[in-house]
């Protein structure tokens, strides 16, 4: 395993928050959706209907395909954002069928392969294309 990709940073919707913006600043980044709610932005601790979604929480689901509602509202506008409104395309139900289908430990590594920088071997952001330790913008194709 890498020191940059963790299971545990992969959201119940499929989003991987290990190449989220705020979770790749260097001082008190984001813990991740799974994480608590100290340093997450203020939309995903308070306002995420994911996060927030009762159903899962009293079912103790992990990964929102888990639930009869699947795909619900909530997952489908991270779906529709993540695909459409960042320069590198990012699935949530495309995620979610991959870990099902292949594992984790793959699902990670081809995320690492997806989003790590060629200058300096970090994470770049999802949302701005930009490596969180070297700064550098990251010109890749939207996959």
């Amino acid at each position: 395993m890498n020191k940059w990709f963790k299971a545990d940073m992969v959201a119940p919707c499929g989003l991987d928050c290990n190449i989220c913006s705020q979770a790749l600043i260097e001082n008190d980044p984001c813990p991740g959706c799974n994480g608590p709610d100290d340093n997450k932005p203020e939309f995903c601790a308070k306002y995420c209907g994911i996060i927030l979604c009762q159903k899962r929480k009293e079912n103790g689901y992990r990964y929102c395909d888990e639930c009869s509602d699947f795909p619900c509202e909530d997952v489908m506008e991270k779906e529709n954002r993540y695909t459409t409104q960042y320069p590198h395309r990012e699935s949530p139900l495309e995620n979610l069928k991959m870990i099902r289908e292949k594992g984790m430990d793959a699902f990670l590594e081809y995320q690492q392969a997806q989003w790590t920088c060629p200058n300096c071997g970090s994470p770049f952001s999802v949302h701005n294309r930009i490596c969180g330790k070297c700064g550098d913008r990251i010109e890749t194709e939207s996959r």
